[in-house]
């Protein structure tokens, strides 16, 4: 599964804390200038896609027509997925 920039963003943040709330990927979009509604749809559709492929559990409320998510967990497949992120950011040192 590929995966977005935000993605691993959201894969980062969860990461280092035990659960996360939705609001907290907000800081993804700070500099630029962005609708409040259209980064919330964003950051859901995200969620959404990183729930169907078993890297995030959500929290939440479902109803007839929309789930309402209010906090998201990191699976097991999830914490490697993000490890890996980690570990390739990270750069090694040129050893002469």
């Amino acid at each position: 599964m590929r995966l977005s920039k935000l993605q691993k963003y959201i894969l980062q943040k969860c990461y280092n804390y035990k659960s996360s709330l939705p609001v907290d990927f907000y800081d993804f979009y700070k500099g630029k200038d962005k609708r409040h509604k259209l980064v919330q749809d964003i950051i859901h559709k995200s969620l959404d896609s990183l729930v169907a492929g078993d890297l995030l559990t959500a929290l939440g409320k479902k109803t007839a027509q929309k789930w309402f998510i209010h906090k998201v967990k990191l699976t097991n497949l999830g914490r490697k997925k993000a490890i890996s992120i980690i570990k390739n950011k990270q750069r090694k040192l040129p050893i002469k």
